[in-house]
């Protein structure tokens, strides 16, 4: 009989093969690869927003599965929001509903723990669109010269930030959280991961000796045999600020002279007004003559599974100035409890 519960422990090396063949491209490939995956599992299971779940037959291990108690800024309101990550099924027991029986189990857990919206990175997105998961909004990737960023704030002075620096940097995150709609709240192993990876780089910047922004970025290596040849890449920008913003912006500036491209991926679909020459380096044109300045790609995805609950979830927002009298005809041949 087929039953969902939790991962235990001692069960992690079967989690960790059903993950690891699922996925190929993760190039877990050798035991040490593999030692250090087990090593980041076990402190992840730990972590008491975060919960491992199996598709059991008996005592076989079908499939496996992680869900996230997320907090997100939903208008003015902060609100629980389930989220999905690691689905993989066992290669002898895919077309056998497996997935689909775990984004069920998933959609009512988070209903039960009281959620109003379930989210998740879809690995094919037609997949999760037929269960119900809508689309949000778009990721921009661009890829431009340091050099053509605005020259403001380059004399204006940053500092790397440490460990010592963890709640400051909490702090000003909570602030950008606040004014914004969507943005999930940080959850505290992902801040303590932006100082345990010794690939990373946290630079701040201060004013009235208070952190009023900071950049997250990472070198990588241009194709080719150059190896002086770098980019960076961009993973956060965070600012309180036009001057927090310009004085960051004036540091990436500055490594004009080792650095190649910054390569930033945002959902700003305007940030390319801040650059005077926003071209990606492809050279292609779009429609005649429009140059490529990024590419966009659709990711996270979005579903209401207790839309009562989404009501009073907002009942304080405001939209518009308009008073309205509304009426839903739902179906939800899915999700039926929806």
């Amino acid at each position: 009989m087929r039953a969902i519960r939790e991962v235990r422990e001692d069960e992690l090396n079967e989690l960790a093969r059903i993950t690891i063949e699922a996925f190929p491209g993760m190039k877990v490939d050798s035991q040490e690869a593999r030692d250090r995956m087990l090593d980041r599992l076990s402190k992840v299971m730990k972590e008491p927003t975060v919960h491992f779940f199996g598709v059991f037959e008996d005592d076989d291990m079908l499939g496996v599965m992680r869900c996230y108690d997320f907090t997100m800024k939903l208008h003015a309101t902060r609100t629980l929001v389930g989220g999905l990550g690691g689905v993989a099924v066992d290669l002898r027991h895919k077309k056998e509903h497996v997935a689909a029986d775990m984004v069920r189990f998933y959609l009512d857990f988070y209903r039960r723990k009281g959620a109003a919206l379930a989210a998740l990175y879809p690995f094919r997105p037609d997949f999760y669109r037929r269960m119900g998961f809508g689309y949000g909004v778009k990721m921009n990737r661009y890829r431009f010269r340091p050099g053509d960023l605005p020259a403001g704030g380059a004399g204006s002075h940053v500092e790397y930030l440490t460990t010592a620096d963890r709640e400051e940097l909490a702090a000003c995150y909570d602030r950008h959280l606040e004014r914004t709609n969507g943005l999930i709240q940080m959850p505290s192993h992902v801040l303590d991961s932006l100082f345990s990876d010794p690939a990373l780089h946290i630079v701040g910047y201060r004013a009235g000796g208070e952190l009023r922004g900071y950049i997250v970025f990472r070198f990588e290596s241009v194709p080719g045999d150059n190896w002086l040849a770098s980019n960076i890449q961009l993973r956060m920008l965070i600012h309180d600020d036009q001057m927090a913003l310009a004085a960051l912006l004036g540091f990436l500036r500055k490594q004009a002279d080792q650095v190649e491209r910054i390569v930033y991926e945002t959902q700003d679909e305007s940030f390319h007004h801040i650059l005077t020459d926003p071209r990606d380096g492809s050279g292609s044109l779009l429609a005649g003559l429009w140059h490529q300045t990024n590419t966009q790609g659709t990711g996270i995805m979005y579903r209401v599974i207790d839309v009562a609950r989404l009501f009073e979830v907002l009942r304080d927002h405001d939209f518009g100035g308009v008073t309205a009298v509304v009426r839903l005809d739902l179906i939800d041949s899915f999700f039926p409890e929806n």
